[in-house]
């Protein structure tokens, strides 16, 4: 194998090639006997300096791209191409890797719960632990707390609802007034989509049918989240989630989606036996089964076969089990 002195040297009588045949270009001296031997010539010494620099870079054979880059850059620059470009691709691939590399500071472990971990070269602060409603409750920065709640209106409205109402009590009326903007910002676009999807029911089929009923039911559980705290207004909600997704259902029995939906319905609506159908229809259908395993094994709980619920609880893997709430009621039943 020839050292890298040999490369070095080849790619400099190359670029000393391209400078005469461009000092020739340049003064019409006609050192070639025609065009075509000078454009000959010009791609040769190319593909030589590519060859060199590829080898100084020890790219592999397979590089084909990078190598295709690094001719048309030499071609098109004469001397400066292969020079530059030698020099600025060598720098760039030495500076990666000689530089400084941080280790690695997550570790997997037997519980969700990791500790904070301040990393390496951050000076070690004291962690804020309290969640936003929390924050809310206690915080006296009033300027961060609404900077807080207008970013949560981009959050969905199940893991929102309860941090706006929340600042809705809140002492600062211009943080409750946007708390409550928020809130009836949601309900108003779930329920535009709703009437957006409804007419384009009417004009759909199949699985385009199946997948804008799905949607239904799915903003119909978002509004139940906004309405929880209301009875009337929740069993309403839940009847018109129910009915589309069993029209969901009815237009694509194989949709997995449609049946999972049907069976959170359902559990919510205290029909355990059909949203026990439902989930096993999910799971034969291809739904992940740590994500249905739970809920069968809640409806299991519901229908008072208890047995089932620990065999269930076991089939789930670790990692899902370690990950509260779900660890305590896998502890229980172990």
């Amino acid at each position: 194998m020839l050292p890298r002195a040999s490369w070095r040297a080849g790619l400099l009588l190359s670029a000393l090639g391209q400078a005469l045949l461009l000092v020739d270009l340049v003064s019409a001296r006609q050192w070639m006997p025609s065009n075509l031997s000078w454009l000959m010539l010009h791609m040769l010494l190319s593909l030589s300096a590519t060859f060199c620099v590829g080898k100084l870079l020890r790219t592999t054979t397979q590089a084909r791209s990078f190598h295709a880059l690094l001719f048309a850059i030499i071609l098109l620059m004469p001397v400066v191409g292969a020079v530059g470009g030698a020099a600025a691709f060598y720098l760039g691939e030495r500076y990666s890797r000689l530089r400084k590399r941080e280790p690695d500071y997550w570790n997997i472990t037997r519980r969700a719960e990791l500790p904070f971990t301040t990393p390496v070269g951050r000076k070690a602060t004291t962690v804020d632990g309290r969640g936003f409603e929390e924050h809310l409750m206690y915080s006296d920065n009033e300027e961060d707390l609404y900077r807080k709640v207008l970013s949560a209106g981009s959050i969905q409205a199940s893991l929102s609802v309860s941090t706006f109402k929340q600042a809705m009590r809140h002492k600062d009326e211009r943080i409750r007034l946007t708390a409550y903007k928020m809130l009836d910002r949601k309900v108003s676009e779930l329920n535009r989509q709703i009437q957006q999807l409804e007419a384009q029911v009417a004009e759909a089929e199949g699985r385009e049918m199946s997948n804008a009923w799905l949607q239904i039911a799915s903003n119909y559980w978002e509004l139940l989240t906004l309405e929880k705290g209301e009875p009337i207004a929740r069993q309403q909600l839940l009847d018109k989630a129910g009915k589309a997704a069993i029209q969901a259902v009815a237009a694509l029995p194989i949709n997995r989606n449609a049946h999972f939906v049907l069976g959170r319905v359902s559990l919510l609506q205290g029909d355990t036996r059909r949203a026990n159908i439902a989930f096993k229809r999910a799971r034969a259908l291809g739904m992940p089964a740590d994500k249905v395993t739970p809920y069968l094994a809640e409806t299991a709980f519901m229908l008072h076969d208890f047995k089932q619920v620990r065999v269930l609880l076991q089939q789930l893997d670790p990692a899902i089990r370690a990950y509260p709430p779900l660890s305590h009621v896998a502890e229980y039943w172990a």
